[in-house]
């Protein structure tokens, strides 16, 4: 986190102010070189995993002044106050402290041994509850494991306790690091690597560019649906009732989006609801895994085995072999209670690895990679009511060494419950769009299936002409005069006499 200024969100929720966020404190104490201190222990796995977190928090270009910022600013200040100079317990210094009088140290068993009975009734009455609260005392170091630990035996039964493992440890430290899209710096985030959203301004004022199949997509988007030609009065005003009875986001998924989705496209390769713990990490690794409402991708079986094995990275979200590959059409979801803002956040993040997965099969088996600035990826969102759509292209960077940048731009918008028209348009919209990401996905997997077919064919006749150029056994000048009969030597010699000129 830099040491500079935080954004603060102010009482009206639109507007943001700067804040101070000072991560250093203004003065370094010093200490006497007489204070007895122990050495400080090694790093830990913990600390390192701190050092992580805090290059996230250090590579934002602005950080908005929230609830993780304030815990990360909590942590660093506590490192400052904990990380204080300690002389070394060297021989040197045990001599110096026996001359002051001083123990340097003394196990507890000793010093209770030689206490009265009534120092010994003192210590523990000071003893009950843990002690006295030394908090106040300076240079003192609060140990928040030990005290979580009190609370947890106090709370639970004893035999219910056990120590954490090292994978639990790694996998808490995991989750407590990646920053959601319910955080107003993961859109920062996102931003700072070149993956922007629909409402991203450049420095200078500048809109990023729409993808070049703007027109075509639109086109799309507008062409009639046949399935919703007779969608009555009555049935728009069942949609109504389902959206307004569906009170929880999952509510919402069950009873509203099904009426969306309709029964005329393709189910049997969507997904939804699990995260993509298999792709690649999109930035630095800090995010959590994308983990859409419903999305629709391929089936496994369509591409050819060694290319999803090769590009597993990039277009396999999950684990289990089974599931859709390839997504390239999203939908996020939220509750009469959810935040437009985080449905625009994740439906960004979505369609940055859809369009990634996409790029990373059209330039299979490519000279160069490809760009051509269109855009095969779509997201939505559905949010009270509304309902938009979204398509995501990949940009070339202006450095060459630097990853493609990711566009996210609004194509169109929807009240879909305000009226049967509106309805009918939104729909028929938002199912157009995921038959055309379907129809562009296949293409994209028929010819990368084409292109590593063609590769293997031609790879297979190198090999066996270089087979058949083995087996052949080459025939040296000496073995080819030793097996000339004495009738052809003469006949050689003749051609030879009658060809060669005359010395003479």
């Amino acid at each position: 986190m830099h040491a500079g200024m935080a954004k603060a969100q102010t009482g009206d929720g639109n507007h943001h102010m700067l804040c101070p966020v000072t991560t250093n404190p203004p003065h370094k104490h010093q200490f006497p070189e007489q204070y007895p201190y122990n050495t400080s222990p090694p790093r830990s796995k913990r600390q390192k995993l701190s050092n992580i977190e805090s290059a996230h928090w250090d590579n934002l270009s602005d950080v908005w002044f929230t609830k993780s910022a304030l815990r990360e600013l909590d942590r660093r200040n506590h490192c400052q106050r904990s990380s204080q100079n300690r002389r070394p317990l060297t021989r040197k210094f045990h001599a110096e402290l026996r001359k002051k009088h001083y123990e340097p140290f003394q196990f507890a068993p000793d010093f209770l041994r030689h206490c009265t009975p009534i120092y010994l009734k003192k210590i523990k009455r000071l003893a009950r509850l843990g002690g006295p609260d030394l908090s106040d005392i300076r240079y003192y170091t609060k140990n928040s494991r030990s005290w979580s630990r009190k609370r947890l035996a106090e709370s639970q039964p004893a035999a219910s306790i056990s120590p954490p493992t090292k994978s639990t440890k790694s996998t808490k430290s995991t989750k407590s690091m990646a920053t959601t899209a319910y955080c107003r710096n993961f859109q920062q985030h996102l931003a700072d690597h070149g993956i922007y959203s629909h409402n991203f301004v450049y420095p200078n004022g500048r809109r990023p560019a729409k993808p070049n199949n703007w027109k075509e997509l639109n086109e799309v988007l507008a062409q009639p649906r046949p399935s919703l030609s007779n969608f009555s009065e009555e049935e728009f005003e069942k949609f109504i009732l389902a959206d307004a009875r569906a009170s929880k986001e999952k509510l919402v998924i069950l009873s509203v989006i099904p009426l969306i989705e309709g029964n005329d496209g393709g189910l049997n390769f969507s997904g939804g609801g699990y995260p993509f713990g298999k792709l690649a990490p999109l930035t630095n690794g800090m995010l959590a895994h994308a983990k859409p409402d419903r999305f629709y991708g391929a089936s496994p079986t369509q591409l050819n085995p060694k290319i999803r094995k090769e590009l597993s990275s990039y277009v396999v979200p999950s684990t289990q072999g089974d599931l859709p590959i390839l997504p390239n059409f999203f939908l996020e979801v939220k509750g009469p209670d959810g935040f437009p803002a985080v449905a625009n956040r994740q439906a960004c993040y979505y369609g940055a690895l859809g369009a990634r997965g996409i790029h990373f099969l059209q330039s299979y088996q490519q000279d160069k990679p490809v760009y051509d600035n269109n855009a095969y990826t779509i997201t939505s969102t559905y949010v009270g009511g509304h309902l938009k759509l979204y398509a995501t292209h990949l940009v070339q960077s202006p450095d060459l060494d630097c990853p493609p940048e990711y566009v996210m731009t609004q194509l169109k918008g929807w009240s879909i419950t305000s009226d049967l028209e509106t309805f009918v348009r939104g729909v028929s919209a938002y199912r157009n769009a995921r038959d055309w990401a379907k129809e562009k996905r296949d293409e994209f997997i028929r010819l990368a299936n084409e292109r590593h077919a063609e590769l293997a064919a031609q790879s297979r006749n190198q090999s066996i002409s270089q087979h058949q150029m083995a087996s052949d056994p080459p025939i040296t000048p000496d073995e080819s005069n030793a097996s000339t009969t004495p009738s052809e030597a003469g006949y050689q010699d003749a051609n030879w006499g009658a060809t060669t000129p005359d010395p003479c």
